[in-house]
């Protein structure tokens, strides 16, 4: 045990006296707000450090005459190229959905099934696709709209290296041409088929009032010269007869193109409805032939048909062996034989096109 002494002579040695309950009151206090200090900075995040902007001041519009013509050009151009608000990073999505009609459910399951159909076509095997996997040999260059309920098994079932299709707003020629082109003159296809449809938006569009209509979409259907319904009439009625007009207008717009092809028999124009709403009524889904080369009438169409389906043995053809048709001119002088086939003169042609037409 420590005698008074004892203490009295250690405190005058000098030392520091260790941590204690004892302690002075002021210096547990200072030590206590120095752990209290130590302790909020450990807890506190790491500063980070924004990016460096630079500051984009406007400019002043010069005084002048035209400093207010040139700002309304300015604004009219930003107006015009205008664009959503986004962020110039986006991210892969995962997160499951709470709904199936959530565009991000919507998403997953059509590429789920995407990816599935895919497997499933995948199972053709090598020797299927090795067949074209070297050379694109389509016979027919087809022009249809991008309508979703228009697709190719619609009118064929093996399209792979058939069909060169030319998928837009209204199948029109218009904006395309530079594709269509490659398939008639680069791939030599002798079938240009330009398929319409019923319920066609473009067309329904193109024939009511356009101004309240995007830019984009009134440039899409400028070129699609479709009558205005007469009043009183049938909507859905007018609606198919608008379809089927336009169908006659591009297959014209083409005729002035290829024109030249046509009259030497490398090249038919045809022109078809695919009918899937049963507006012209025959039958829920069928490919109606509407115009072959300009040519209209349905005594024709029956006759072109005819000769299509049945070849040399249609009614009022004559018999000609395989072996004699190895031309395309052969083809084309066999389907002229049938009664009301001809081809039509084609007016104001192109470069393309001969300068005199003639029937056969």
């Amino acid at each position: 045990m420590t005698s008074r002494a004892d203490s009295a002579l250690w405190l005058k040695s000098g030392r520091k006296r260790p941590f204690c309950l004892g302690m002075g009151a002021r210096r547990l206090l200072t030590l206590t707000s120095a752990l209290l200090l130590a302790a909020t900075a450990c807890s506190q995040p790491p500063a980070t450090v924004a990016p460096e902007t630079t500051a984009v001041h406007p400019k002043k519009a010069k005084e002048g005459k035209n400093s207010h013509a040139d700002k309304a050009a300015d604004e009219a151009k930003a107006d015009e190229g205008k664009a959503d608000d986004s962020p110039q990073k986006y991210t892969v999505p995962f997160a499951w959905e709470s709904s199936k009609a959530e565009p991000l459910a919507l998403t997953r399951a059509f590429l789920k099934e995407a990816f599935e159909d895919n497997k499933t076509y995948m199972e053709h095997g090598p020797k299927f696709f090795s067949a074209f996997a070297d050379a694109e040999l389509p016979r027919a260059t087809v022009v249809t709209c991008s309508d979703s309920r228009v697709q190719p098994q619609g009118w064929d079932e093996t399209s792979e290296n058939d069909d060169y299709t030319v998928r837009n707003f209204g199948n029109q020629l218009a904006g395309d041409e530079g594709s269509i082109e490659y398939g008639v003159e680069h791939l030599n296809t002798p079938l240009l088929m330009i398929i319409g449809h019923t319920g066609c938006e473009a067309v329904k569009a193109a024939s009511g009032d356009t101004s309240k209509l995007s830019k984009p979409l009134q440039a899409q259907i400028k070129s699609l010269q479709i009558p205005r319904p007469t009043q009183g009439k049938n909507e859905n009625q007018a609606w198919a007869e608008g379809v089927v007009a336009n169908v006659h207008n591009q297959v014209a717009a083409a005729l002035k193109r290829y024109g030249k092809r046509v009259q030497s028999g490398s090249l038919t124009v045809v022109g078809a409805v695919f009918d899937f709403r049963d507006d012209l009524g025959q039958g829920a889904g069928k490919l109606i032939i509407v115009d072959v080369n300009g040519n209209g009438e349905a005594a024709r169409m029956e006759a072109f048909m005819a000769a299509v389906n049945d070849g040399p043995d249609a009614k009022g053809v004559k018999k000609v062996s395989k072996k004699d048709l190895q031309s395309p001119e052969d083809v084309v002088h066999s389907l002229a034989q049938v009664q009301g086939i001809v081809t039509r003169e084609v007016s104001s042609a192109s470069n393309d096109s001969p300068t005199a037409g003639h029937a056969h």
